[in-house]
């Protein structure tokens, strides 16, 4: 007897029609990396946020590569104890070193005082993760960095569409 863990088609139900529709405008365009659909996305996404841009990437790793930001070999980042593979995998891939940090007693993200207390003379950045949809207060984590002057460089896969205050 096969026991269903998830039902995806009951996940994604209410919006049949409208991801029907897009599918087959994304088909019927040609245009699957790129093209029409990506671009409304990127400024639909870049908008909620005010950003003047958006670019999208093949993975969530790919967009945690931390090479343009001149981080390499010797250097460390900061990050989350407790987060998916891909953020540890972004310092790593550089040759750079991830420095784990707990969170903080009132949330799941990263504690600015475990931030202050992990920098040394090789740390480049600070990776805070918006973990479970709840983002991380960047306020304290960037004061940090500003007075150490490391780079602030956030992975918000696990929190897209969220805003602080949280709405």
């Amino acid at each position: 007897m096969n026991v269903p863990f998830y039902d995806l088609r009951a996940a994604h139900a209410d919006l049949r029609a409208e991801l029907d529709d897009v599918h087959r405008r994304v088909l019927d365009s040609g245009c699957f990396p790129l093209g029409p659909e990506t671009e409304a996305f990127e400024d639909e996404f870049a908008g909620h946020y005010g950003a003047r841009h958006c670019v999208t990437v093949g993975t969530g790793l790919d967009a945690l590569t931390l090479t343009a930001a001149g981080i390499g070999p010797g250097d460390e980042v900061i990050e989350p104890s407790h987060t998916f593979i891909a953020t540890w995998l972004s310092v790593s891939a550089t040759g750079a070193r991830p420095v784990p940090v707990e969170p903080g007693p009132a949330d799941v993200n990263l504690d600015p005082a475990g931030v202050g207390a992990a920098v040394t003379s090789r740390t480049r950045a600070v990776q805070p993760v918006h973990l479970y949809g709840h983002p991380a207060d960047l306020a304290p984590i960037e004061a940090v960095a500003a007075r150490h002057g490391l780079l602030v460089i956030e992975d918000a896969a696990q929190a897209r569409g969220r805003k602080l205050p949280v709405e």
